[in-house]
């Protein structure tokens, strides 16, 4: 059967067309009429990424936007959450919702957990590109759906909150007890530094060895000028000793020679030698004069020898003080060494305690921000989801939409009907044309004597008989 045979039956039995579409058409407006209504009630949260009451605030990107909108999507929708709305309905204390759990698990289990779960089946969460995101609810009650919304988003609102404040309340708490520890830590490691300055008498130990530096150096400079000194004395002395074991006059000593003393006494004999020269010309050997000069000039020669003799002591004397000086400046020197090597033991080891007790209070310092974040987070009132709109009791119901069945029924039923005319023409073949009577004849046609219009009755036999009695039955 073509296009135009088949337009043909649809007119011919345009009739049982019109039927089978009529009663598609009153069939689906009268079940949209006969189905219970159902309304929707909307509330619209708006869920922010960034939170505003966080210490450290920060952006997300898209990925990390979409990943945090849908988790807030999987605990709208969780047990928990309905559990809670379940509660605030105070459901479970409706007698007939009772009798429902009691017929349903036979009292198994608990009330609130199968009211939960009845609720879920027909709460729909609704989200878009944006931040919106919007609580949907379906009953026959516009008011219970409107009641059912709001408890979810306060339901959901509340356990936000308390997922939030939670875990930083317990971390504030863990925090302080080890800010307890930390403390203890500071003040042991603090006391330790303040004891060891203490029994060392330092309390700036880089200036101290810096002094005491200084002072090794002066000693180290005394002790080489008296060592030279000590070499000088020794070397003076030996002279001396080497000329007077010689044999030879003291006299030629350097020392005594540069002495000022005796080269006094020397011209002073040197005078009175004269004098008693001239006393022994003109007054002789038994005059007054000449015999005092005499015996000055015999005192001044034993003060000239002992004055000679107690300075070639007196270098003796000075290489021994010498000697005994340059002792004295290297146990000095010694000494110095000794306390610049504890000094030095003293530093590393305040060092050591000065860096344990930096570290104790770097860790110290930050347990504390960590604590006083933790500590002011979870004192928060509200997290990042507002409200934007609470649900509000639906006027039209969402469910049926006659207007939609009505259209979809004229479409099907449009359909249907074809069909059925197809089915009829097929099991019941008429002649409508004059091609399908040249095709079931199998022979032409000679001509047209004026416009045919088939009749009711059949001019052909049945499809079976016909098949039968033609030689090329189609």
């Amino acid at each position: 059967m073509d296009l135009n045979q088949f337009l043909l039956a649809l007119r011919a039995r345009r009739k049982a067309f019109m039927l089978v579409l009529a009663a598609t058409i009153v069939a689906a407006v009268a079940a949209a009429l006969i189905m219970p209504k159902r309304y929707v009630a909307t509330a619209t949260l708006l869920v922010d990424a960034r939170d505003e009451q966080s210490m450290s605030p920060g952006r997300l990107s898209a990925r990390e936007r979409s990943s945090y909108i849908q988790t807030q999507v999987e605990l709208l929708t969780s047990p928990r959450v309905a559990a809670q709305a379940a509660r605030e309905l105070k459901l479970a204390q409706d007698p007939a919702v009772r009798e429902a759990w009691e017929k349903d698990t036979g009292g198994a289990g608990a009330i609130d957990n199968w009211i939960a779960s009845v609720l879920l089946e027909k709460l729909d969460i609704d989200t878009s590109v944006s931040n919106l995101v919007l609580v949907n609810y379906i009953s026959d009650d516009p008011r219970f759906a409107a009641r059912v919304a709001n408890a979810f988003s306060k339901a959901y609102m509340e356990l936000a909150l308390q997922l939030r404040t939670e875990p930083t309340r317990e971390a504030a708490e863990w925090f302080d007890d080890q800010l307890k520890i930390l403390r203890t830590q500071v003040e042991r490691a603090q006391n330790k530094l303040n004891g060891l300055q203490k029994q060392k008498g330092v309390l700036a130990a880089d200036e101290r060895l810096d002094t005491e530096a200084a002072r090794l150096s002066a000693l180290t400079a005394q002790l080489l000028t008296q060592r030279n000194a000590t070499y000088d004395a020794v070397s003076r002395h030996q002279q001396a000793v080497s000329i007077l074991a010689s044999g030879a006059s003291p006299e030629s000593i350097p020392d005594v020679l540069s002495n000022t003393y005796i080269n006094g006494l020397k011209t002073d004999l040197s005078r009175a030698e004269a004098r008693l020269e001239e006393s022994s010309a003109v007054l002789g050997q038994n005059h007054p004069v000449y015999k005092r000069t005499t015996a000055e000039i015999q005192g001044l020669r034993e003060k000239l020898v002992a004055e000679t003799k107690k300075l070639v002591a007196g270098l003796g004397n000075a290489v021994e003080q010498s000697r005994k000086r340059e002792q004295e400046l290297q146990a000095a020197l010694d000494g110095q060494q000794r306390r610049i090597m504890e000094m030095k033991d003293t530093r590393v080891e305040m060092t050591a305690i000065a860096r344990e007790v930096d570290s104790s209070q770097r860790a110290y310092d930050a347990v504390l921000a960590r604590y006083m974040t933790n500590n002011i987070e979870s004192r928060a009132r509200q997290t990042n989801v507002a409200l934007l709109a609470p649900a509000i009791e639906p006027l039209k119901p969402k469910h049926p939409k006659v207007g939609l069945i009505t259209g979809l029924s004229v479409l099907m039923g449009g359909l249907l009907a074809a069909g059925v005319v197809y089915v009829l023409e097929m099991l019941d073949r008429r002649v409508r044309s004059r091609a399908d009577l040249e095709s079931r004849l199998a022979v032409p046609s000679l001509g047209r004597l004026s416009r045919w219009q088939p009749t009711g009755s059949r001019l052909l036999p049945a499809p079976m008989r016909a098949a039968r009695a033609l030689p090329n039955p189609w």
